[in-house]
């Protein structure tokens, strides 16, 4: 989920237990401690609704057994399977790192400076990564998420230069 103000940093993967319990795992390239979260905002039906958790037990790097109040039985943990853990992105320690997958929702500008579109997604394959790119006429367009064709990051204007390939964007043209 995209929202704006806010930043995924995990998901419920299952129940444990039958009192209310859940198995958490967390996205492991933010710099978020799950041991320092009192809260953290689950996304229902679209919308971002904060849950205050009472206590978290690490399983390992990647996964904690939580639970949040007002959660107390097993029907009402089923009903959170599956969904996002979010923060507000000023409550995540800044990280000098930016990945590929940071970039979602920079716009790209091609060396000639003009504006390709906004990054509305990014997806990785076994040997690939592109970006989902989001045209000012509002088409779609894909193109490589990759280091080398990376010019320049303006994370300030969020703003990304690329050096997009030759006729890349021509198939996507409305000719």
């Amino acid at each position: 989920m995209n929202y704006a103000g806010f930043v995924e940093i995990g998901y419920i993967q299952k129940t444990h237990g039958i009192k209310g319990e859940l198995q958490v795992s967390w996205n492991d390239s933010l710099t978020v401690n799950p041991q320092d979260l009192e809260s953290v905002f689950v996304e229902i039906d679209g919308i971002p609704i904060p849950f205050f958790i009472s206590s978290l037990k690490q399983k390992n790097y990647e996964n904690s057994i939580a639970r949040f109040d007002e959660v107390d039985n097993l029907q009402s943990a089923e009903e959170l399977v599956g969904h996002s853990l979010m923060l507000p992105a000023n409550q995540i320690p800044e990280n000098d790192d930016l990945e590929l997958k940071d970039l979602v929702g920079y716009t790209v500008i091609d060396t000639a400076n003009c504006t390709i579109g906004v990054i509305s997604g990014y997806e990785e394959f076994n040997l690939n990564s592109i970006y989902y790119i989001t045209t000012p006429n509002g088409s779609e367009a894909i193109i490589p998420a990759t280091d080398d064709l990376i010019i320049e990051v303006d994370v300030e204007a969020k703003k990304l230069t690329m050096q997009i390939p030759e006729g890349l964007l021509n198939v996507y043209s409305k000719d």
